[in-house]
């Protein structure tokens, strides 16, 4: 084993044994079809919590609106602002990140060949590599985001032989860096390559079923997803990391769309406080929570409710 690969097993590992609790932090939610909040004032109030590590996206059509003019003026922005408050960050990148539409591509690809549009994105991920990978910030990448999950989002395509070329890009450039990638489903078990040095999964437990018309909670006990840890810890000899931790509502409709009691059907305080506890059950430590955004906004006007953010803070502290 050569030192490079031994030193990113190293890192691999004390990502996997964190215990303080994380969070996913988007310009996308902040933004003024969304939350229409002012992002820095949201990431300083999450910053505020206690919060330390930050799952953050590198969006390829807000860094490239224009072709071939790269602007990272946020994303740099944001890891200042974490690294100077003492923080760490996984930096996501690939055409699918989070948040809706998933799959984010610029609109001046509209109506270019399919080829074309590749070789003009692994243009664009070949600039975000060696923009961070001398970053003290970024403890790792996250390799797109869910990519394989086709029952939701806008997709481009599910071409393994381009999250291939993606992630050598990446382990060619920076290959001390941990990759993370993202398995779909509960079940979904990784199967074929490319194997990163870690596996992470989502946790939703509560969440609006359109076709049944209600709310719907998983069917998944927390032995499910240690059971899912075990099996890729055997298999690929990697671990399972919780990348994606519900705690912001899931309902019929958008949550600055919906009022205050219909966002509470499925979260509010008590509901995160119970996502914590499930998430510790699985026996996974690390853990991002997901709605960062979601909290800011509904401790603004006109709801002016900070307790999403008192019942986060407290579990910060615990988790310390």
């Amino acid at each position: 084993m050569s030192e490079i690969t031994q030193t990113r097993k190293q890192k691999a590992k004390a990502i996997t044994q964190e215990t303080r609790l994380g969070a996913s932090f988007s310009l996308i939610s902040c933004g003024p079809t969304n939350y229409n909040v002012d992002w820095q004032k949201a990431l300083q109030s999450t910053l505020d919590l206690g919060i330390r590590r930050f799952r953050m996206m590198t969006y390829w059509n807000l860094c490239e609106s224009v072709q071939g003019t790269y602007n990272f003026t946020d994303v740099d922005k944001q890891l200042e602002i974490v690294e100077k408050a003492g923080g760490k960050v996984t930096l996501t990148i690939g055409m699918r990140q989070p948040r809706w539409p998933e799959t984010h591509i610029p609109d001046w690809t509209n109506g270019m060949a399919h080829d074309q549009v590749e070789q003009l994105y692994l243009k664009y991920h070949t600039a975000v590599v060696n923009r961070y990978k001398d970053s003290s910030v970024v403890d790792s990448w996250q390799l797109e985001n869910e990519f394989w999950l086709r029952s939701f989002g806008e997709h481009f395509d599910f071409s393994r032989t381009r999250l291939e070329k993606e992630f050598q890009i990446i382990r060619e450039l920076n290959p001390e860096r941990p990759i993370i990638m993202s398995l779909a489903q509960i079940v979904s078990l990784p199967l074929f390559k490319p194997t990163p040095d870690i596996y992470a999964t989502s946790v939703y437990r509560n969440i609006y079923n359109s076709s049944q018309k209600k709310y719907t909670y998983t069917w998944a006990k927390p032995w499910v997803y240690r059971l899912k840890r075990f099996l890729i810890r055997l298999t690929k000899r990697r671990d399972l990391v919780i990348h994606e931790l519900q705690a912001e509502p899931w309902g019929p409709q958008a949550n600055w769309e919906m009022s205050k009691e219909e966002q509470f059907k499925s979260m509010n305080p008590e509901q995160i406080k119970l996502a914590v506890q499930y998430a510790q059950d699985t026996g996974i430590s690390y853990m991002d929570l997901w709605g960062a955004e979601w909290w800011y906004w509904f401790s603004l006007q006109p709801y002016g409710d900070d307790s999403l953010q008192q019942i986060v803070a407290e579990l910060v502290k615990k988790y310390d």
